[in-house]
């Protein structure tokens, strides 16, 4: 897996895998919880990169910008805001996609594809990143589901944390 910030982008890292979130969680979030009542407590599903407004963000694989509307049911534009999602044609990756979120804008479109390190879009505030520090929020889910224990309840689920592919992938690491 490639980076999805270039070199040269000054960047931190922010909240990561199954922070508090705000909303209840569909199928395919994360929880970080349980309420004494039973209502589960949605987490953070990926890991936010600090990042000013406006800059690049790159394919992190070869692959094809998916609609994520088709996959992830009820999708939630109101909270990941303009994004890229790129399923992976690679040999040791194939299926696998990745999540850019609270773009400010798209440089692809469904269906194109895609090779690692080329610009899918510039990063922003969408969503739900309205009013918080400008950052990318990236996920990555695999083409499986994952059995999850987490407490007390399991669920199988598509997202896993992306902090260590990004931390192998990081060329500032």
């Amino acid at each position: 897996m490639g980076f999805p910030l270039r070199a040269t982008a000054k960047y931190r890292y922010g909240d990561g895998f199954r922070a508090p979130r705000v909303g209840r969680p569909y199928w395919y979030n994360q929880i970080r919880g349980v309420t004494s009542g039973g209502r589960l407590l949605r987490g953070h599903d990926g890991q936010d990169l600090q990042v000013k407004v406006g800059t690049p963000v790159l394919a992190t694989f070869d692959g094809v910008i998916v609609d994520p509307a088709t996959i992830w049911r009820p999708w939630q534009p109101a909270i990941y805001g303009t994004v890229a999602v790129v399923q992976s044609t690679e040999p040791t990756s194939l299926g696998y996609r990745s999540i850019s979120a609270h773009l400010s804008r798209l440089a692809v479109a469904i269906g194109d594809v895609v090779h690692r390190g080329e610009v899918i879009g510039w990063t922003g505030q969408t969503g739900n990143a309205a009013g918080t520090v400008p950052h990318l929020h990236f996920e990555l889910r695999a083409p499986f589901m994952i059995l999850f224990h987490y407490a007390g309840i399991a669920r199988r689920l598509d997202v896993f944390d992306p902090r260590p592919s990004l931390l192998a992938s990081d060329p500032n690491r």
